[in-house]
């Protein structure tokens, strides 16, 4: 099996078309045929089939075909790691953090990293981990930084806790409910769900179970920072959100916290990555940066 063919196949998956494909690679159109047979000869099953409109992956594709791009991130990484190795301050080193993260400790992070590798290319995604793992998963991201994920963790990646986190209520600043000091009396506010978990609702409603009180009924549910903050400070909608956006510096003039009497969960901060492989030296700096930044040393978990 040669990379040449895992090339041709990932190409083939992005463009739908051999012609596609071949236009990508930059290469004849019959070299990718032969190429992708090759390769199901190897395997002993097609990977593709074919219909109006191009050709498409089979289930056996389908499956290989994320093998096949880990495989070749990996094989970048590894050219990187070299150069990395040589001295040279390149490279690319990508991570996946949570909004806390990014308003907590990026700033920090960011400014120390850019001060030892200023050349470097360093890609910062925001999400949770359930939308992040495949990225993980396949290489793209070099670990992940955020809430820990829910249930037991696949044996291919290995867990770290960085920080105990805490969860408060936030609304605007100067909302109608600001003096409130029970979540009893926000049950028929409107309410943003941002849970860790999926389906979101388990995680909110238990939020409210926990001391015994039914969940609100006036929902609306969001993942990401943008439309969570367009609605907290145009709204009188709340959430459950992390402390760390009501400290930050790009929230706590328009956001606060509604300190409601009840203890409310809020999970582990924990850094996550692929077991099988070590980090590159970059990542191994910028993973070092954010360790240091939580001002406690990372133990296994």
């Amino acid at each position: 099996m040669k990379l040449h063919q895992l090339r041709n196949l990932v190409a083939v998956a992005d463009a739908q078309s051999i012609r596609g494909a071949a236009r990508a690679q930059g290469l004849a159109q019959p070299a990718i045929t032969r190429g992708l047979r090759d390769l199901e000869k190897e395997l002993g099953v097609p990977l593709l089939e074919r219909h109006g409109r191009g050709i498409a992956l089979n289930a056996y594709g389908q499956a290989f075909v994320v093998r096949a791009r880990s495989v070749l991130k990996d094989v970048e990484r590894g050219r990187e790691e070299i150069e990395q190795l040589k001295g040279k301050g390149t490279g690319r080193v990508s991570a996946g953090l949570s909004s806390a993260v990014f308003l907590s400790l990026v700033p920090e992070v960011y400014r120390a990293f850019r001060k030892r590798y200023p050349d470097a290319h360093l890609s910062l995604t925001e999400g949770l981990f359930p939308a992040l793992e495949p990225s993980l998963k396949d290489g793209s991201l070099d670990f992940y930084i955020g809430p820990r994920p829910p249930g037991e963790l696949d044996k291919a990646y290995t867990l770290q806790l960085l920080f105990r986190n805490q969860r408060v209520v936030v609304g605007r600043k100067g909302h109608p409910l600001a003096r409130v000091k029970s979540l009893r009396d926000l049950i028929d506010a409107h309410w943003i769900m941002t849970g860790v978990r999926q389906p979101v609702e388990i995680e909110f409603e238990e939020q409210f179970a926990a001391h015994g009180l039914p969940a609100p009924k006036a929902v609306t549910e969001t993942m990401t920072t943008l439309p969570i903050v367009a609605l907290l400070t145009a709204t009188d909608a709340l959430a459950f959100l992390p402390q760390q956006w009501i400290s930050s510096n790009v929230f706590k003039h328009v956001l606060q916290e509604i300190p409601v009497q009840e203890a409310l969960d809020g999970p582990d901060i924990v850094f996550v990555k692929r077991s099988v492989l070590p980090l590159t030296p970059l990542a191994e700096t910028l993973a070092t940066l954010f360790e240091r930044a939580c001002g406690v040393p990372m133990a296994s978990s």
